[in-house]
């Protein structure tokens, strides 16, 4: 068990409607964290969309009634950077105002069609349980995935997930990892029935928690 004010990584999986239309409206498109903060006009998140069909999606940006202000800030071949503002109706389910009163840091947020998947800094335990509490005011599913407690020199004591173990499995069954490599993202994708951006994730967290294991760092 993580003791009481020791500092904890938390991976959670959560069923929330922001931006659920726009995303619905393109299945094969992920969006990607960069920055939320406040302004005059409200709650303004910053994303990356990558995948898919992004005409859809943009179609489905401008039908959605959790976010407003629709704007493109930039574009690559990887894809591209948006900034919204949630409407009243997107902020009965932002959780962002709470982040600072829990000293709640985010490390990784990626949405879809299928949900949320969010990495988080917490001070303790108790944050957990009152950050569960406010998803819960908020009528928002929450599914713990992994907890693990953050070491002094910034490393961290963790297992893999099961959806992790999953990926990494059926990755290695079709030959990713061979030289050559006989599979592709897609091909572990279509295996698991889930997106190429969710594949991703879980084999470079998976992939991160092994090296972290079974690999001690050689910096001192």
């Amino acid at each position: 068990m993580v003791p009481g004010g020791q500092i904890v990584l938390v991976e959670l999986r959560l069923d929330s409607p922001l931006l659920r239309e726009a995303l619905g409206n393109a299945p094969d498109v992920a969006i990607g964290h960069e920055e939320q903060y406040l302004t005059d006009d409200g709650i303004n998140y910053l994303f990356w969309a990558e995948g898919g069909d992004l005409t859809a999606f943009e179609d489905g940006l401008d039908a959605d009634r959790t976010v407003t202000n629709v704007a493109q800030l930039a574009e690559t071949e990887a894809g591209r950077l948006y900034r919204v503002t949630f409407t009243d109706h997107g902020e009965e389910f932002a959780t962002f105002p709470a982040w600072g009163d829990l000293d709640i840091s985010i490390l990784d947020s990626t949405g879809s069609h299928e949900g949320w998947e969010v990495r988080m800094r917490m001070p303790d335990r108790d944050a957990l349980r009152e950050f569960r509490d406010v998803c819960a005011e908020r009528d928002i599913p929450l599914d713990l995935v992994s907890i693990y407690e953050e070491r002094g020199n910034g490393a961290s004591d963790r297992e893999l997930t099961a959806e992790q173990r999953q990926a990494l499995a059926v990755a290695r069954e079709l030959g990713y990892f061979d030289v050559p490599r006989e599979a592709s993202m897609t091909d572990i994708a279509s295996e698991l029935g889930i997106s190429t951006q969710a594949v991703s994730e879980r084999i470079r967290r998976g992939t991160d928690s092994l090296v972290d294991d079974n690999l001690p760092s050689q910096v001192e």
